[in-house]
This record gives structure tokens, sequence and C-alpha cells, in this order.
């Protein structure tokens, strides 16, 4: 019996030895990561096909995640609330869970194939640093987001604000003890849990709405609908852009976005007015999906509570009536956009063109546009046609003779800024300035999406010799042509002005649907990726063909204006632009960089144009992160 059981354990020894002599490469290099917990997360999947292995390892893996990030985030003390003042909640918990596990934060996933059919078996792991380094960016982020919040208030940018702070805010909610984090924000070291809603009540206590008129709609005058003008101002100043809507009885209603203190609303006849009551928004849900990895936070979180952003325009008791000193600041304002503080033209220079926007204001308002054709070349008359189309069009206030103010450009005489709302059918409203180029045979060849107060000033305030006035306004024309031909679908134009051998980097968020891991096993669901491509001009134009062809409108917004002259190539210029990006079915937010060749003023030429979502650090390692340039893209990055 003793002979026989010895000779059954050299069999099973040899059997192992066998076993172990056999072991492939990828099998050794998945025990020697097993070996080492200490260093690396792993996970181990089967399937009947490589998809489902793959998937199972990967669950496998988020599921050892979850647990490290839920032992690192303390999510279940009591410091983790919700806005509303509740503690946090399952769901709460599973977008953070989520939002570490999409595939933007999942970035160095590696794949092991160990068996094959018809068992396979996959091996997926990675490094355990990178939970510490998705902390890490992820409170770099939250630093970010709450610098831009600043910058973009000391601008007088409220919704610019507002969305970076939230935001800056949710992102926080992620982080281990969000109540102990520290940054220097706005001059001194904040203790951001405490001070981002601090700073976000601060500027909502601080914008007003004064109402300047109250009018029968002139496109609905037998159901009983209204306009309503209305001053902006933040801080008792023109806000420079401010989002907001009103309550209705059954909801809210599209987003309104007011421009350099100006907006109006348009009310139904089924509106009740008595009170009207306006909410600046802070929550931006629409625009959740431009960043894959708070996206997750963002859906979940209980927001709507944490500031208090209701304004009353009026009470039950009292009709919505204009009121005298409103109704003369809004016309002053009106005035105020047409000056650029850069020398206008006198009045004898310009009394025949005061006569053209006449005309052409008044075809505006009547809607009989073709009343203007014959003051218009065959591309004036195009984009005008193009712009009475953007939309429903009204313009803001009264413009006289007393409003327009005419610049000399070059061989062109330019009127700038007539204020106009632009409605769209699925609701969504823009505040724009408009300016109108004439030739010297007065004839209108173009008009233009204005830049807004802000931007303009940030190039107009340039000094030095190489900055006389007629660069400023080659530089501020460029940016203006640019925002307007993406408004109105002008291909060619686009076209133009990119080199034939530009280097095109393309940043967008694209959705995928996918099997992804779940409490229950997988599922589908849309995925949402940042995808960085670079692309010859001709595949960027056949891009644009497409989503101009399939979107009602696409509306560019700069904010961060910075312009520096390059130090070669003669006439060269770096722009470096926080861009806001909004069509019909999609919108994004991030940093936009052109370099461009004006030494031909009237033929600019881009030869380089990049897109990122957010600051990298690694882009500009000298610079500290609260300098406006840092982490974005320069003529030294390439």
């Amino acid at each position: 019996m003793r002979k026989l059981v010895l000779i059954l354990a050299l069999f099973l020894t040899g059997v192992s030895f066998a076993f172990a002599a056999k072991e492939t490469p990828e099998q050794k290099k998945a025990n020697e990561i097993k070996g080492d917990p200490e260093n690396y997360i792993f996970g181990v999947g089967f399937g009947e096909d490589p998809e489902e292995a793959y998937n199972a390892a990967l669950h496998d893996m988020v599921r050892k995640i979850s647990i490290n990030v839920k032992a690192d985030t303390h999510i279940e003390s009591t410091d983790r609330l919700n806005a509303d003042g509740t503690t946090t909640t399952e769901e709460q918990f599973k977008s953070v869970i989520d939002s570490y596990t999409t595939p933007a934060a999942l970035e160095d996933v590696q794949v092991i194939a160990i068996g094959d059919a018809p068992d396979f078996e996959r091996f997926v792991y990675m490094p355990k640093a990178n939970v510490e380094k998705m902390h890490k960016r992820r409170r770099n982020n939250v630093a970010d987001l709450a610098r831009s919040g600043i910058r973009a208030r000391d601008k007088g940018k409220v919704d610019d604000a507002l969305r970076h702070l939230y935001r800056s805010y949710v992102l926080l909610q992620s982080l281990p003890a969000p109540s102990e984090v520290i940054e220097n924000v706005d001059g001194e070291p904040r203790v951001l849990a405490n001070w981002l809603p601090e700073a976000m009540r601060d500027i909502v206590n601080k914008v007003t709405f004064g109402v300047a008129s109250v009018k029968q709609d002139e496109d609905d005058p037998e159901n009983g609908g209204k306009t309503v003008e209305l001053n902006v101002r933040y801080d008792g100043k023109p806000a420079t852009t401010c989002t907001f809507k009103y309550g209705t009885a059954s909801g809210y209603s599209s987003l309104i976005t007011a421009r350099d203190g100006l907006a109006m609303i348009e009310l139904s006849p089924n509106v009740p007015m008595n009170p009207l009551k306006l909410y600046v928004e802070y929550l931006f849900k629409n625009e959740n999906h431009a960043n894959a990895e708070l996206k997750p936070l963002l859906d979940s979180f209980k927001g709507a509570g944490l500031v208090q952003n209701q304004y009353l325009l009026n009470d039950s008791k009292k009709e919505l009536k204009a009121d005298k000193k409103e109704a003369k600041a809004f016309q002053e304002q009106v005035a105020a956009g047409a000056h650029e503080g850069i020398l206008e033209m006198n009045r004898e220079e310009v009394s025949p063109y005061v006569g053209l926007m006449e005309k052409i204001i008044w075809a505006i308002n009547n809607k009989k546009y073709d009343e203007v054709k014959d003051i218009c070349t065959p591309e004036g008359w195009m984009m005008f046609e193009r712009l009475m189309k953007y939309g429903k069009v009204r313009i803001l206030g009264k413009a006289t003779r007393d409003t327009y103010e005419f610049y000399p450009y070059r061989d062109e005489v330019m009127c700038r800024s007539v204020p106009m709302s632009f409605t769209f059918s699925k609701g969504r409203q823009f505040t724009e300035d408009v300016t109108f180029t004439f030739n010297q045979d007065r004839k209108l060849v173009s008009l233009g999406f204005g830049l807004g107060s802000i931007a303009r000033n940030d190039i107009f305030a340039k000094e030095g010799a190489a900055w006389t006035d007629d660069k400023k306004m080659v530089l501020v024309n460029f940016l203006e042509n640019y925002r307007t031909a993406f408004a109105l679908g002008m291909q060619d134009y686009i076209e133009s002005i990119f080199d034939d051998d530009a280097v095109i980097i393309v940043g967008h968020v694209t959705k995928k649907l996918e099997k992804v891991p779940g409490a229950e096993g997988f599922g589908l669901a849309e995925k949402e990726h940042v995808v960085y491509t670079q692309k010859t001009k001709k595949e960027y134009m056949d891009q644009l063909r497409r989503c101009f062809a399939s979107q009602e409108f696409i509306n560019l917004r700069f904010s961060d204006t910075d312009v520096e002259r390059s130090g070669v190539g003669g006439e060269t210029y770096a722009l470096q632009l926080k861009q806001d990006y909004v069509s019909q079915t999609y919108g994004d937010q991030g940093y936009l960089f052109l370099f461009v060749d004006f030494n031909d003023p009237e033929k600019p030429l881009i030869h380089i144009r990049t897109w990122q979502p957010e600051r990298n650090p690694d882009l500009t390692p000298n610079l500290p992160p609260d300098h406006p340039r840092a982490g974005i893209f320069s003529p030294a990055s390439f």
C-alpha cells in the first residue's frame, strides 16, 4: 500500500512539473503581476469569446478599484454632503465609482490573452499608482476650474464663472477628504469645500435684472404674446455674459444668454407675468457630456439647491412694467456697445452710411429683406440672407442715427455694433453684436458677430509701437469673421483661411455604445471619449461640411483671449482662446490655439489649429498653475 501511495505521489509530482514546464510567457507575466498586489490592480475573466472574457476581467478589476476608491474617499463620512444638505446616497457613491472607471480615467489598462478557444481567458491590469495619479490630476482640475471661474468673474462673465465654479465643486466631491483640500485661489489659500459655494452665491447675489421695455409681440399681435427687454447687471455693471431662464406653470423656458448687459425674453400668451421669476443658470446640464470623466458626477449630483438663484421681476399683485430709468440705461448700453476705444470717423464722413444702416434696420424690423439687396454686393447679400435665417431675428433697443458708430478699416467702413437676439426652434437663444461693413461704393460687403466687449478690449488694450490701431482691427476682424463663418456655415471662407499644409489637431467628444460592467453584470451604455486626431485640410473641411449640414445652429464664444506677436515670420500671431462651442446636438468647452500669418491682412492664413478640453500642465512645466497660459498649446509646442 505504501508503495502504491509513493508511486501515486511521484506521478502527481511529475504532472505538476509537466504543467509548470508548459507555463506560457503570458501566464508567467500574469502570475508575476498577481504576486505583486502592492503595485498592481488586476482582473481575471473567462468567456465563450474574447470580448466576453475581456469584459469579465474588466469587471473584476473595476470591482477592486471600487474597493480602493471607497477606502480612499471616505465616502460614508458626514463631511460628504449633497448640495441640499442630505448625506451622500448610494446613487452618489455609484457616480463617484463610475467617474473613476470611465474610459477617460482608465487610460493605461493592459490586456494579456491567456486561454483561447474554446475557453477564452483574459487578464487585465494597471499600475496601482494610477489611482493616485487620478486623484492628483483631479485635484489639479478642481483648482484649474476654480481659477477659471475667478478669471471669468473678474471679467463679468457670470455664466462662465458659475459653470466653472460649480464643476469644480462637483469634481471636488470625488477626491479623498474633500473638506481638507486647500488651494490658492482668488489671492489666498481657500478651503474649497466651503469657499466654492460661497463664491457662487456671492456672484448670483450681485446679479440684477431691470425691465427696460414690455412690448406686444409683433409676430403674434392677436394672441397676446409679449417681448421683454432686460438690463442684466453684475455688481452694478453690464454683465459681459449671463445665462438665465424664466419659470412657467409647466416648467422652465429654454436658456437665454445676455451679452454686454442686454437681453430679451419672449413670453407666450399662456405664460403668467404676475409674478415673473428668473433663474440665473449655473447647472448647465445640457453640457454635462462635454467632460466624459465628470459626466457621471454631474448627472447624479443634487446641485439644484446649492445656490438661491431666483429673482422676481415683480410680485403677484403688480403688473410687469418697464421702468423709465431702465429704458434709458438700456438705450445707453446699446450705444455704448458701438464704441471700440479707437479712432472713430466724424459725422460728415459717415453721413452716407447712416442712411444705409437705417435702410437695413428698417428691413430687418419689417422683415422685408429684399429691400436691401440693391445695396449689397453678391457676397454681402449671401451673408445677409444667411443671417436672417440664423434663427428668429430681433433687434434690441432702438437703433437710431445717434447709436451708429463707424470706423475706417483699410478701404472699408465698419458700423459697430447692432445688438440682436437670435432664437431657434429648439428654444436656445443668443444675444449678439452684429457689425456691418461697407465698401467705397457704399455697398454692404460683409457682416459679422462681434467678439464682445471684454474680448475686444483684451486686444485694444495692447500697448507698444507694434500694436497700431490697424493691426488691432486686423486681429479683431479675423476673430469675428471666424465666429461668423461657423455660425453661418461659410465653408469657402473657412477653407480659404487654412494653409494647405496646416497642422490641424481636432478634439471631439464622441459617443460609442459599449458593454459596461455593473452591479448585476454587463449592460449597454453610451460611453464618451475625447478623441484627438491630426487631420489634413481636406479631411477637416469634409468634417465641417457634414457638421454644417446636420445642425440648425452653431455658436462659438471666446473668452480668456490672449494674443501675442510671434518672434518669427513677420506679422505672425499666436492666439490662445477659451472656446465654448454650442450647436443643436452637441456642445463642448476647451482651449483653442491658432497660429496665424497676417503678412497679407486681406488673406490671413492659419498654420496651426489645436483644441484641448482642459489645461495640460506638462505643456508648460515652467509656468505656475494660475498663469493664464498655463497648460495651453503655444508655438513652442511645435
